[in-house]
């Protein structure tokens, strides 16, 4: 179908790759003349590849010169100049303590359970070097490890508001139910989203992969938020046969919970960390999520109304024009995330919104609008808007369930000043439905890594896309920091 260039699961050289079509299935292969052949499952089915692929605008408005293998990738991220997207998610490790000793934590590798923990200043020196970045990313990350491990979060949640970021915090839960008052506290000092990891709502799966019984304790999490309207997004670690047939009842969930949760993100198991050598890796894969979604949710969710991330390419285009500090494209490849709001109505129903409008219409209206965009004013925008979605519009539904000029209202909201808060009402009706799949060493894609949006931020002030820093750079900046500080402590000492 398509060449491309991967690496070696075993030695990391850049190798070729190819991706290829078996009984529907598409496959990434690569052979290393050192240690021979790999295999990976790249997508489970060929038309849903390919409606991804057709709804990605990144190629008609920014990726038609790019090179497509830059030299150097994925090894020299601090100093590559062929990117083609900007941070749209700055991910920083705040500590590799944890609470938890998952199976599937992608972040800790074997015999790498070290002391890597950046101080408060080096934190927020990170933070102020990303806040120079030029389009400057809209939210950070703070992961680990567990976040929570650290008394200091809440003040380093502060520096980031400060910096007028989005602020998010990864994290298992548990501290936000045994430590009273803290999710007030995060609160106070500026946390907008609280990222839960929730898999499963069978305590089996629970304790063979996280250790412990959870249900309980994520679902008082998610009460204390409500508590203090923290918004949530729950995000679920998807493994084929283990609790792939619990997508249709985590949808249900987070549609019955749309007052406090924000979003429901599934990230297919990738083999980073300590699932780094799993023989039965292949067995796990999880790549039929769209499908999955459809069939689990009896079809009021079609597999054909999810969207790459990357077709929000042109609204943000257009967007850029009312903004005083731009946002970065959403233009990571479209095997990489897909995504779509869902609308709950009051009996309970979900609509995916594409459902309110003829979507190939409003998508190609749009898209030609953000085409021209730099030279229209922002009148002609807003008219261009106005009449695509008035054009677009499938009347009976919006009119049933939403209201026409409820929606108009939204998306003309959403363009000029996009928030939560620019939604009005349908804030508390909508969710995040989305899938991210993240890569490991053996479907790792060079295309793939050249458009991620997602990056972290390191101490020494790198920016490095979230799969090239997995497979590729983690190990060796945790150490090269560690050593840093071992000597900076030595010298003091001397002092």
């Amino acid at each position: 179908m398509s060449k491309t260039k991967s690496i070696c699961p075993e030695c990391q050289k850049k190798i070729d790759a190819k991706l290829s079509e078996r009984k529907g299935q598409i496959n990434i292969t690569k052979q290393c003349p050192e240690h021979g052949k790999f295999k990976a499952t790249h997508w489970q089915s060929k038309p849903i590849f390919e409606h991804m692929t057709k709804y990605d605008s990144f190629q008609y408005l920014g990726d038609r010169d790019a090179p497509k293998d830059p030299e150097g990738c994925p090894y020299v991220c601090e100093t590559c100049k062929n990117h083609a997207s900007g941070t749209v998610i700055g991910v920083i490790d705040v500590t590799k303590r944890c609470n938890f000793r998952c199976a599937v934590c992608f972040s800790t590798f074997p015999n790498q359970d070290h002391d890597y923990e950046p101080t408060k200043e080096a934190l927020i020196g990170m933070l102020e070097f990303a806040a120079k970045a030029n389009p400057k990313p809209p939210a950070i990350l703070f992961s680990g490890g567990e976040p929570l491990e650290r008394e200091d979060m809440p003040e380093i949640i502060a520096a980031a508001h400060k910096l007028k970021f989005m602020t998010i915090l990864a994290t298992n839960g548990t501290h936000l139910v045994s430590t009273p008052g803290l999710a007030k506290l995060l609160k106070e000092k500026g946390l907008n989203i609280v990222y839960l990891s929730f898999d499963s709502f069978n305590e089996d799966f629970n304790k063979k992969i996280r250790g412990l019984p959870l249900v309980n304790i994520k679902l008082k999490a998610i009460d204390i938020c409500r508590k203090y309207d923290m918004e949530v997004i729950l995000v679920n670690t998807l493994m084929k046969s283990l609790n792939d047939n619990e997508v249709g009842d985590m949808i249900r969930f987070a549609a019955k919970n749309t007052d406090i949760i924000r979003g429901l993100i599934f990230q297919p198991i990738a083999f980073t960390g300590r699932a780094t050598a799993n023989p039965f890796r292949e067995n796990f894969r999880e790549w039929s999520f769209a499908e999955d979604v459809e069939k689990q949710t009896h079809g009021e969710i079609k597999a054909t109304d999810l969207f790459p991330l990357s077709v929000m390419t042109s609204p943000i285009k257009i967007m850029r024009k009312f903004m005083q500090k731009p946002w970065p494209l959403f233009s990571c490849s479209p095997q990489c995330g897909i995504v779509n709001w869902v609308y709950v109505s009051k009996d309970g129903k979900m609509f995916p919104i594409n459902q309110f409008v003829n979507f190939d219409k409003f998508f190609n209206y749009i898209r030609k609008t953000a085409e021209n965009a730099e030279s229209k004013g922002k009148l002609s925008l807003l008219s261009s808007l106005f009449m695509g979605a008035m054009l677009s519009m499938r009347m009976f539904a919006v009119t049933k369930e939403v209201g026409i000029f409820t929606l108009i209202r939204s998306i003309l909201r959403m363009h000029i000043s996009p928030s939560y808060a620019s939604l009005g009402k349908i804030r508390r009706q909508i969710f995040l439905l989305g899938c991210m799949a993240f890569m490991d060493s053996y479907n790792f894609d060079v295309n793939r890594v050249r458009r991620c949006v997602v990056h972290y931020i390191t101490p020494d002030k790198k920016i490095i896309p979230f799969c090239a820093y997995n497979n590729v750079h983690r190990v060796q900046i945790e150490n090269e920091y560690i050593e840093r500080q071992q000597k900076n402590k030595q010298k003091n000492a001397i002092a």
